[in-house]
């Protein structure tokens, strides 16, 4: 049996085509959102910031980056992005209210629990 490619199981759209990164420091979480994307998304996933700075290449689209992690956090994840010259869009999803304000190289700022249908809105939205 010949395996299908991301956009032929999709329908081919353009979003289907994304490549989605998604870090978080619970695994369970990522597992979740691998089993919920597989089949529209190239989907990544990163137990930490270190990881994700591994897995991050040009071919993300989009970057789902959880803000509190031990290591090297959300905050320092989305610095280093954007110093090494990185537009790629990054929504923070986070059990954290945001304090006073959110640093600017955040494309969106979303509190946890969030849904699939939001996530898939965000991906939609960012990865055309």
């Amino acid at each position: 049996m010949q395996e299908q490619s991301v956009s032929e199981r999709s329908g081919g759209s353009v979003a289907a085509e994304a490549t989605v990164l998604f870090v978080d420091d619970e695994p369970m979480l990522l597992e979740l959102w691998e089993a919920r994307f597989a089949d529209e998304y190239d989907v990544r996933t990163a137990e930490g910031g270190e990881e994700a700075l591994r897995r991050f290449d040009d071919d993300v689209d989009v970057v789902f980056l959880d803000r509190r992690m031990p290591e090297t956090n959300g905050d320092e994840v989305v610095r280093r992005l954007r110093e090494e010259g990185h537009e790629t869009p990054v929504v923070m999803f986070t059990a954290v209210d945001p304090e006073h304000d959110v640093p600017a190289e955040y494309d969106e700022y979303v509190t946890k629990p969030m849904n699939g249908e939001q996530a898939r809105r965000l991906i939609d939205r960012y990865a055309t």
